[in-house]
């Protein structure tokens, strides 16, 4: 058998490198294909571990821009040339981009002995801080791409249970949750009592909720010395910057840090990992969250869906109220130095319980892959 694993974005990859090993346990002859252009660095790649072959691709440098979805259309087509030459048993394509939807099921049409899966790994243009704006023909046309053309596919899976909401299928789609191969990291805190650390992790781009991030800040820094670090690079992180800084939090900036080691270093120091979008955008999980999962660092947790519901029914931290945020920053306070703790064997449970390796493989051999 041979399998096709399709993914334009190099930021899906935790999921491919782990759809490989699955597909390749079962003795399955696996071909990765992705993009020669990297979302998360924006710009071009000679290579990408696990990644077998690069399609060549049109570069874009902004997230929301006409040159990003003219680079999806490009990929899409190329990709299901490719398939062609490939002829495999079974495609596996990551969506977005939703242009792949499009081609790949016309590709089905044409080899309907092909097996087609769809993994939607996030919801376009839902995602994006576009509300004012969804009606725009050029959203409408790019969300049609995608739920058009979805239920041809033999099998249609989506990273949390908030996409099934946003997708409103007619038919059972499987929820298969974001997952890594990582084991949860040894938890050697180093809190001290005087402060409130906060640490921000990712990529600061503009579905990060900067003005809530502040106004959260600002609450603490009113009754406690707060230090906030941040691990990451992103177009908005010199606005991010500037606003931690007017509060008066201590900013701390680690770059991006690649080493899991390294990352836990900074857990261990920090109280809190922060998990804020904007309000209306569609995220029910975060690959940041997993981050803090593995290192054991609760959550200040803004997203709705899934998220909401794991911190509220697990105690993983506190979801974020923004009426009340006087309220919030007096618990963190004052809170338990045990419940606190707690907290952070909470965080490893649950990754293991949900999104681990382990988890990962048991949910695609229940749906008959």
């Amino acid at each position: 058998m041979k399998v096709a694993i399709v993914c334009f974005n190099d930021t899906f990859f935790d999921r491919v490198r782990l759809l490989k090993k699955y597909y390749q346990s079962k003795g399955y002859e696996v071909t990765v294909i992705s993009s020669d252009f990297s979302h998360r660095k924006k710009k071009k790649i000679a290579s990408l571990k696990d990644a077998d072959t690069l399609i060549k691709t049109p570069p874009y440098y902004k997230n929301l821009s006409l040159r990003r979805l003219y680079s999806h259309l490009r990929f899409s087509k190329r990709a299901e040339k490719l398939m062609q030459k490939l002829q495999p048993d079974i495609i596996h394509s990551m969506v977005p981009a939703n242009s792949l939807c499009k081609t790949m099921v016309q590709y089905k049409n044409d080899h309907p002995e092909t097996k087609l899966y769809f993994d939607v790994n996030d919801l376009w243009p839902e995602a994006l801080p576009i509300r004012n704006f969804e009606w725009l023909p050029v959203f409408t046309a790019w969300k049609r791409l995608r739920d058009k053309n979805l239920p041809a596919a033999d099998q249609v899976f989506v990273e949390c249970e908030l996409f099934l909401e946003g997708l409103k299928p007619d038919r059972e789609y499987t929820v298969l949750h974001f997952a890594r191969s990582q084991r949860p990291m040894p938890i050697h805190t180093r809190l001290n009592p005087e402060t409130v650390d906060l640490v921000y992790l990712g990529s600061i781009n503009n579905i990060i909720d900067i003005n809530l991030i502040r106004n959260i800040t600002k609450a603490i820094v009113k009754i406690k010395p707060t230090r906030f670090h941040i691990i990451g690079e992103g177009e908005t992180k010199a606005r991010l910057i500037s606003e931690l800084n007017d509060t008066g939090a201590q900013v701390i900036d680690h770059g991006i840090l690649f080493d899991p080691e390294e990352k836990q270093k900074v857990f261990d120091q920090c109280d809190y990992g922060l998990n804020i979008v904007k309000p209306n955008v569609m995220v029910g999980l975060t690959m940041k969250s997993l981050d803090y999962m593995i290192g054991g660092l609760p959550m200040l947790n803004s997203i709705g869906g899934d998220t909401e519901k794991l911190v509220r029914e697990y105690d993983l931290g506190f979801n974020v109220d923004r009426s009340h945020l006087e309220d919030l920053a007096r618990e963190i306070c004052e809170e338990n130095p045990e419940k606190a703790f707690s907290r952070r064997y909470n965080m490893q449970k649950v990754y293991m319980d949900f999104f681990s390796e382990e988890t990962f493989f048991n949910t695609l051999d229940e749906a008959g892959l």
